[in-house]
This record gives C-alpha cells, structure tokens and sequence, in this order.
C-alpha cells in the first residue's frame, strides 16, 4: 500500500533558506508524519504552508488567507521568523531548533486532519481548492477577466502514457463518475496514436515510464490535436529533474509527484477538464 507523505509549500523563502528546509524536512523523525517539498511547477495543493516571515507578499497571502473562516485549521502553516505584522499563526525563529520544528510540524498535521474529519461527520463537502492567483486586498481585475481564465468544460479522453497500467486504471476509476474515457499508451508511438484517433482532454505522462522524453511527447501530442491541444500533466519521482524552459516550451500545465492519492488526482484532472 502506498503511504502519502504530507505535501509542504515552501512561501517566500530564499533559495539556500528553502534548500535548508527541505534538507530538513527529509530528516523527520522515522516514527512521525513524513514530508516533500512542492515543486514551484506542482498542480498539487499543499498539507501544509511553510511562509518566510519577512517576505511581505507570502506575509499578504498568509494574512488574506486567514480571513475566511476555517481556514486556520484546514490550510495550517508555520512561519519562520519575524513577520513584519503579527498574524494568526504558530511562528518559529529562523535559526529554529529541528526538534521543535518537527514537534510544530506534527500539530499542524494532526489539527488539519481533525478539521477534515469534521467537515466529514457533518456530511459537507471538502476544502475548495487554494486559488492559483491568490487575489489579495483592493484587486481591481475586472471580475470578467477571473471568469474568463475558468474556460469551457473539456469532455474529450484522458490518455495515460505508463507502462504498468496502474495509473491509467486509478485514473479510469476516478473519472467513471463524469463519463470521461480514460486511454492508455505504453510508449512514443502508441501515445501519438491514440492522440490521433480521439480527442484529448488531459495526457498524464509517467516521467519513469523506461526511454519517454516527456517534452517531446508533450510537444507533438499538442501540435498534432485538430482543435484544442490537450492538457498535459507529468507525474514525476526522482530523480527526475523539471527543466522548465523546456516544460513551457512544450505545453506542459504541471507536475503531479508520485504516488499520486485519489483525491489529488481527480482534482487535477477536473481543474485541467474544467468540470465540477
């Protein structure tokens, strides 16, 4: 059974105090939770939230976040030194001591998963999702612009390029529920095959699948699409290393790290769909 370590966002940290960081959170203690940093380019939301305390930006999102109600509990995050204002959250000094930062860590974890597990006893639906562009105090984008970057719901398949199946299977069962065809590619060529005979909405490529170069793939299964090129998404693993000038290039919309939970996979796969 694959066990899910906890998803962390790393907010407004410098590149050696977030290098620092996720040396650290790769040392939790082997008894307790287990961490990964999100990659700057994850379509995974985060468990939970670590924010430099004197980046004023993460410090603004932090605060805008903390105003809608419950949120404190479902989307916990921990700030690492003095913030320029004082906010709702637990707070460590940057030369923190790694014992009481996994102790801090561990909190958090358990006071989201009793917050989840009451919106489930209640019967209400789960967290919506962190916006891509948070929008903060006196945003004066026309209203018309954020409706327009939700775009049209997309019906057309998923392909999944993995060599086991497993992943095209989960996927295949998740997207049951909307009728959605879920396909599946072993390799280069089977992928643009399949790309060419039916529409595609979304392409999962397994970055370990033996011999893929995923931009290539990425690249000719959107050049080759009739009418609107298809949403990839990379599920990597190391040691996979994103390079992403190429990644743009090639029309890739995000990573997924693997495993890969049910929950953040279907999430990704509607967002990239457009369906509710």
């Amino acid at each position: 059974m694959d066990k899910f370590p906890f998803a962390v966002r790393l907010a407004g940290f410098p590149r050696e105090a977030a290098q620092a960081l996720e040396t650290t959170l790769r040392a939790a203690p082997a008894h307790g939770p287990q961490y990964f940093c999100l990659s700057e380019h994850s379509l995974q939301e985060p468990d939970l939230v670590l924010a430099y305390g004197p980046d004023l930006k993460a410090m603004a999102e932090l605060s805008a976040q903390a105003d809608v109600p419950g949120e404190l509990d479902l989307r916990p995050a921990l700030v690492l030194g003095q913030p320029a204002a004082p906010l709702p959250y637990p707070g460590l000094p940057l030369a923190f001591d790694p014992g009481a930062f996994h102790i801090q860590l561990a909190l958090l974890v358990a006071r989201r998963a009793d917050a989840l597990a009451r919106l489930a006893g209640e019967g209400l639906p789960p967290i919506p999702e962190r916006r891509r562009m948070p929008r903060l105090d006196f945003d004066l984008t026309d209203p018309a612009e954020y409706e327009a970057m939700r775009g049209k719901s997309r019906r057309g398949a998923v392909l999944v390029v993995d060599g086991g199946g497993r992943l095209a299977a989960q996927a295949s069962q998740l997207m049951k529920p909307y009728r959605i065809t879920v396909l599946a590619a072993s390799d280069e060529a089977s992928a643009l095959a399949a790309g060419a005979e039916a529409p595609l909405s979304v392409v999962l490529i397994n970055t370990s699948l033996p011999g893929i170069d995923a931009y290539r793939v990425s690249a000719a299964l959107r050049a080759q699409a009739d009418a609107q090129p298809p949403e990839v998404v990379l599920v990597v693993a190391p040691p996979f290393k994103y390079d992403g000038k190429r990644g743009r290039a090639a029309g890739v919309a995000g990573l997924l790290d693997k495993p890969v939970a049910d929950a953040t996979l279907r999430t990704v796969l509607k967002r990239q769909m457009h369906i509710a």
